[in-house]
């Protein structure tokens, strides 16, 4: 039995790896998400430097606040509705940007495969 638990230590420590961090790729959540807290920029994204998901993001909150703008001309109960319904998805879409900025910020330094 001894010698089972010997072999098994000595293959662990034969295949393991030693994880090295590149401190360039490090990111700090707080920076990110006082960078995300502007509306419509998407600023943690890019302090992250996930340039693509920074322009869906602006994309999504542009759109949704370019409707409820349209929405918010007209008095029917309807449009009132619709009006009311893009502004919550633009708060969505926004608290979205805000907690995924700060997620890929503390997920930095996680090694990739």
């Amino acid at each position: 039995m001894i010698y089972l638990y010997i072999l098994f230590l000595s293959i662990t420590f034969s295949f393991s790896s030693i994880m090295t961090i590149d401190s360039t790729q490090i990111r700090d959540s707080n920076k990110a998400f006082k960078w995300s807290l502007l509306p419509i920029l998407s600023q943690g994204q890019m302090y992250n430097e996930k340039y693509l998901k920074s322009l869906a993001f602006i994309g999504a909150q542009s759109y949704s606040i370019n409707r409820m703008l349209y929405y918010n001309q007209f008095t029917s109960e309807d449009d009132i509705i619709n009006r009311n319904t893009y502004a919550w998805w633009f708060i969505g879409i926004y608290i979205s940007s805000i907690i995924d900025s700060y997620i890929d910020a503390e997920l930095s330094t996680f090694p990739r495969r």
